[in-house]
């Protein structure tokens, strides 16, 4: 089934675009225009309907926030159409050009992403004929992440810094405490609106992040209590009562999963760990 809608708020224009095989999507990416700037381009399995939605807009600029495929999956096609710089973290632009192969479960839900060596590196704003975005790194979720702040209006575009108030499940390569990092500097910015790239918050949007970083903050305390008592991935889970997503792991060769979390946080703490 694919699903598809178009909202305002404010001066945005959301477009929402979910699809999955087996029936009703439960997992949704957002593009966001505004201004003449076109924020990512969606996942390519909803590649005709992303089409049809925005090829009528009028877009001068596209922001692409971090290179994962529910971002990246129609930049080549959407860029071509409007001859319009795309911009992304340096980081971004290296990874665009030979993008990590993804697993059989993020493929299923979004489609593949191909390989783009169109991408402009941009620097710390955005500016349109009506607004200033200030651009900030949020790694953690993905090296190259990062949000645009619109400062008058109160607007942040906080990318996959959000998504939920609790997380059930990560990648291999994400970091709990980069997370809480990239939560802690946002939240000294002034903003209510969170155009979240899965789920937006039309207010009380730094309440939903401090939430989030509670809930990061809690799960690294118990997960890296236990780990310096000597216990292992597997016996952390247990001892902390959490479930896995059989599903998830699997079909994903268990590059999503909720051990990926308790791995990340044990990571962490030996990278942080003194010589």
């Amino acid at each position: 089934m694919k699903l598809s809608s178009r909202i305002e708020h404010q001066d945005v224009e959301i477009f929402k675009f979910g699809s999955w095989p087996f029936g009703r999507p439960k997992m949704f990416s957002h593009l966001f225009f505004v201004d003449g700037l076109l924020i990512d381009t969606g996942h390519s399995g909803m590649r005709k309907e992303i089409w049809q939605a925005v090829s009528p807009l009028a877009v001068e600029q596209i922001f692409i926030t971090h290179h994962h495929e529910d971002h990246t999956g129609n930049l080549a096609i959407l860029q071509s159409h409007f001859a319009c710089p795309a911009l992304a973290s340096a980081k971004c632009v290296e990874l665009m050009k030979d993008p990590p192969s993804i697993s059989f479960a993020q493929w299923l839900t979004w489609g593949p992403r191909p390989a783009f060596r169109g991408l402009t590196e941009t620097m710390d704003r955005i500016n349109t004929p009506k607004y200033t975005f200030e651009i900030y790194p949020i790694p953690g979720h993905a090296e190259d992440m990062l949000c645009l702040y619109e400062r008058e209006r109160g607007w942040l575009f906080s990318a996959d810094l959000w998504v939920s108030d609790r997380i059930r499940y990560f990648m291999r390569a994400e970091s709990v405490h980069e997370q809480i990092v990239s939560i802690q500097k946002v939240l000294e910015l002034d903003f209510d609106v969170l155009f979240c790239s899965h789920n937006p918050q039309f207010e009380g949007g730094k309440q939903r992040l401090q939430k989030k970083l509670q809930f990061f903050q809690d799960f690294y305390g118990k997960v890296a209590e236990q780990y310096h008592r000597g216990l292992t991935p597997q016996r952390i889970m247990q001892a902390l009562a959490l479930k896995e997503n059989w599903n998830i792991r699997l079909t994903s060769g268990g590059e999503l999963s909720t051990l990926n979390m308790i791995k990340a946080v044990i990571r962490d703490e030996q990278l942080r760990a003194p010589v």
